[in-house]
C-alpha cells in the first residue's frame, strides 16, 4: 500500500508541476500619448490568458473610444480625457492575476519611460505619474527586482528541488555555507553572462539540462543513502558551482523577459540576484529549522522510508527531462 501512496503522490506533483521553469509571470504593455487628449495601449493577449478574458478598467474620467475587443493577439485599445491632458492621479488598472507588467511609455514631447507595476489586490494598477521620464529610484528598482528574483526562485519548482537534493547531500553547517555558497557563484557568473548577451543558451536546452542537473544529484543523494560516499558527498560544492552555471543561464532567460534596455541591466541584475539568494537562503533557513523541531521531537524518518526523497526527486525529475527533450523537438 505504501508503495501506491509514493506513485499517487508523485503523479499528482507531476500535474501541479510546470514544464517549463523560467517564466516568471510578466507582461510587456505600450503606452502611447497619440495627440488631441487620445491615447493608446497595446499588449499580447495570449488565448485562454486572463488577459484576454477581461479588459483594462480606466479610471474616471477616462473613456474608451470604442469598446475594447480582446482578440487572440496583439490587442491595441485607444481610449481618451475629457478634453485635459492625462493627470499623474489617472491610472488603468489591469484586472489579471500576473506578477506584474513592464511598461513602456511613449509621450508626445518625445520622452520615454518604463516601469514595472506588480500585483496588488485590485490587479496590476498603472499610475499614469509613473510613466514620466525620471520618475524611478534606486529604491523602487531595488524593491521590483529583488522581489522578482525572490518569487522566481520561491515559485521555480526545478530550483527548489535543486536544493532540497543537495540539503538531502551535505551534513553542518559549515559544509552548508561552503555548497550554497558554490552554487551562488555559479549561478551569478552566468546570469550576468547571459544578461549581457556574452553566453546565449536556448531556453529549451537550458530547461531540459535543469532537470538533468536533477536527476544527477538524486542519484548522488541515493547512493550516500546506501553508504557509498563519493566525491560528490565529500565535496557537494563541486557539483552544486558546476550545475549552478546551468540554473543561471535559466535565471538570466527570467530577467531577460522582463525586455529592459542596456542602461537599466546592471541594477536590475544586481538586486534581481540579490532577491534570489534571498530566497535561497530562506529556503535553507526552513529546512535547518524543521530539522531542528524534528530533533527535538526526537522525530526521525523510519529507515525504510530514507530513500524516498531521492526516488521522489529522480522520478519527478526524469519526467521533466523527458518533457523539455520532446518540447525541443516538437
Amino acid at each position: 500500500m505504501r508503495i501506491f501512496f509514493w506513485i499517487g503522490w508523485v503523479m499528482w506533483l507531476l500535474g501541479v508541476l510546470p514544464a517549463t521553469a523560467h517564466d516568471v509571470g510578466l507582461m510587456t504593455l505600450r503606452f502611447e500619448e497619440l495627440g488631441d487628449n487620445r491615447y493608446q495601449i497595446e499588449y499580447i493577449a495570449q488565448p485562454g490568458s486572463p488577459e484576454s478574458a477581461a479588459p483594462p478598467v480606466l479610471s474616471s474620467p477616462l473613456t474608451w473610444e470604442q469598446e475594447p475587443e480582446l482578440p487572440g493577439g496583439l490587442v491595441r485599445l485607444v481610449f481618451a480625457t475629457d478634453g485635459k491632458p492625462l493627470s499623474s492621479e489617472d491610472q488603468i488598472t489591469l484586472p489579471w492575476r500576473v506578477n506584474g507588467v513592464m511598461v513602456q511609455a511613449f509621450w508626445r514631447s518625445g520622452e520615454t519611460a518604463r516601469h514595472l507595476f506588480t500585483l496588488t489586490k485590485e490587479g496590476v494598477v498603472i499610475r499614469i505619474g509613473d510613466l514620466r521620464a525620471g520618475t524611478g529610484s534606486v529604491g523602487e528598482a531595488a524593491k521590483h527586482y529583488s522581489q522578482l528574483g525572490m518569487e522566481h526562485i520561491l515559485t521555480g519548482w526545478d530550483h527548489l528541488m535543486f536544493i532540497v537534493g543537495l540539503l538531502l547531500l551535505i551534513r553542518g553547517w559549515r559544509m552548508t555555507l561552503a555548497t550554497i555558497t558554490a552554487f551562488t557563484l555559479g549561478h551569478s557568473l552566468t546570469l550576468a553572462l547571459g544578461t549581457f548577451g556574452v553566453v546565449q543558451v536556448e531556453l529549451d536546452l537550458v530547461d531540459a539540462l535543469v532537470a538533468l542537473s536533477i536527476i544527477v544529484l538524486a542519484v548522488e543523494v541515493l547512493h550516500f543513502k546506501q553508504g557509498r560516499v563519493g566525491l560528490t558527498a565529500r565535496k557537494p560544492w563541486l557539483i552544486a558551482f558546476a550545475f549552478g552555471l546551468i540554473h543561471g543561464l535559466g535565471f538570466a532567460w527570467a530577467l531577460a523577459a522582463l525586455g529592459l534596455p542596456r542602461q537599466e541591466l546592471p541594477q536590475a541584475l544586481l538586486f534581481f540576484n540579490l532577491g534570489v539568494e534571498l530566497g535561497q537562503l530562506g529556503v535553507v533557513v526552513l529546512w535547518y529549522s524543521v530539522v531542528a523541531i524534528a530533533g527535538k521531537l526526537s522525530f526521525r524518518l523510519p529507515e525504510r522510508w530514507a530513500k524516498a526523497p531521492a526516488y521522489a526527486l529522480g522520478i519527478i525529475a526524469t519526467w521533466l527531462f523527458l518533457d523539455r527533450t520532446m518540447t525541443m523537438f516538437w
